[in-house]
């Protein structure tokens, strides 16, 4: 995955993700968000089994892909 975002977007996106997010969990992957690039778009994907956040920016997406990250890290 090879992405080039906005700044802005990007911790738009976080800032929404991590209001979901809780740092202790049971269930380690729910600490993480789910990014997915393709199509000229990322989408941010965080949940705590409650609550599903879900954000869709713009971006030039050179080659497509997905991954998990630490939504306190990043």
């Amino acid at each position: 995955m090879k992405v080039s975002i906005e700044r802005s977007a990007l911790l738009k996106a976080m800032s929404q993700a991590q209001s979901v997010v809780e740092r202790r969990n049971t269930i380690p992957i729910l600490a993480n968000v789910l990014i997915e690039a393709k199509n000229a778009t990322v989408n941010f994907r965080a949940t705590d089994l409650d609550i599903e956040v879900v954000d869709k920016t713009p971006a030039m997406v050179e080659r497509s892909g997905a991954t998990t990250v630490s939504a306190h890290t990043l």
